[in-house]
């Protein structure tokens, strides 16, 4: 049986293998690239869409209790384009 999780950007329920984990590490964000590292985490879609609407939404602060900064924004930006890349290979 499939694991379900809501990716706090579009809101739509998906597997968790593929969507990406995201956790408060000490109050900032952190991609959880192996999804067990302990902790709160929140899901998202490997998409820019997605990610663009978590940030508009302030998705993260509100699941994680987090702040985001424009670095971890970038960082964010950075690792979802590279795992659009590897989807559409």
């Amino acid at each position: 049986m499939y694991q379900v999780r809501t990716c706090v950007g579009c809101r739509q329920r998906g597997n968790r293998a593929d969507l990406i984990r995201i956790i408060n590490s000490q109050g900032f964000l952190k991609i959880d690239t192996l999804k067990s590292l302990s902790g709160r985490g929140s899901w998202l879609h490997p998409s820019s869409k997605c990610l663009e609407t978590a940030v508009e939404r302030s998705a993260f602060g509100r699941a994680l209790k987090a702040k985001m900064d424009h670095e971890q924004i970038e960082e964010l930006t950075n690792f979802i384009e590279q795992a659009e890349k590897m989807l559409k290979n």
